[in-house]
């Protein structure tokens, strides 16, 4: 995947000759270290690249990771790369984005307090967290209060924690397409029981197919926590976050980068097919792992 960057930037922390500048010269670091199998270096300069101050945590969610995992999909679904080198990408990620957590926290404390809180978690038998994690530091970054619950989590846990922690908007991800229909029943019974809470379904499987989802249920997340720097190479596609999403390797599925799909107001019937409590059959947020 090829990245363009127009901002002039010093050179990437331990690079001293590139053409690209900007996320685009981290991008083309980070992913020449994983084509190399390379950890270490990959690791390296993305975490160097944020606390040296060459780019921000969300510019290498967004521009950078997200695009790493998407084009590592899109790799395995030509059959140019193994699963273990999805794996191994997919790993390096989750290492960078947990040593980052820290400035996650202090962004948090320095931002406004955005007096909303969100939920968000992976429906049963999604195991592909990853993405989700990443649309969850950008919540808090933009002063959310986050509860992050991770993958296979059942709907009635989701909607009962939703319940007991009192949260405005729930966010739940999906990496297949097999699973949207699983998506529209498990928002549908959510809507159901909590009236008065938003819910908003992204990642990869609303990538370019969001039939069953009405126009204005898109959502930009730059638009919705105020963050407007220029993106690189982003597809706005049903996703809750611009960071979220990695293909997994049982589709191959390009992941997208930004955009919320919030829930459609449908009455929902009582006991929906396939997502009842106790079911396992919906999916959801962003990404995977």
């Amino acid at each position: 995947m090829e990245q363009s960057d127009d901002t002039a930037k010093d050179p990437v922390p331990g690079d001293d000759v590139l053409t690209e500048t900007g996320t685009a010269a981290v991008f083309a670091r980070v992913a020449a270290a994983l084509d190399a199998h390379d950890k270490p270096t990959a690791v390296r300069t993305a975490v160097e690249a944020v606390t040296s101050g060459y780019i921000t945590i969300p510019e290498l969610y967004r521009d950078v990771l997200t695009s790493i995992l998407a084009a590592t999909g899109a790799a395995w679904q030509r059959g140019t790369v193994a699963v273990w080198e999805e794996h191994l990408a997919s790993a390096t990620v989750r290492t960078i984005v947990e040593i980052l957590y820290p400035g996650v926290l202090k962004a948090r404390i320095e931002a406004p307090d955005a007096g909303r809180s969100v939920l968000l978690a992976c429906p049963p038998e999604e195991s592909h967290d990853l993405g989700l994690r990443m649309v969850t530091d950008r919540f808090d970054m933009a002063g959310w209060t986050t509860y992050f619950l991770g993958p296979d989590t059942p709907v009635e846990e989701i909607a009962d924690a939703a319940g007991r922690l009192g949260v405005h908007a729930i966010v739940m991800s999906s990496s297949t397409h097999f699973h949207r229909l699983a998506v529209r029943h498990a928002v549908d019974y959510l809507k159901q029981a909590l009236p008065n809470v938003d819910v908003w379904v992204g990642g990869p499987a609303f990538v370019g197919a969001v039939t069953g989802w009405l126009p204005q249920e898109i959502v930009d997340l730059d638009e919705l926590l105020g963050d407007h720097a220029p993106r690189e190479d982003v597809a706005i596609a049903g996703e809750c976050a611009d960071l979220a999403s990695e293909a997994t390797e049982e589709t191959g599925e390009e992941a997208a980068e930004d955009g919320t799909a919030p829930a459609a107001d449908e009455a929902a019937p009582e006991a929906p097919e396939g997502v009842a409590p106790g079911d396992a059959a919906a999916d959801e947020p962003f990404g995977e792992d």
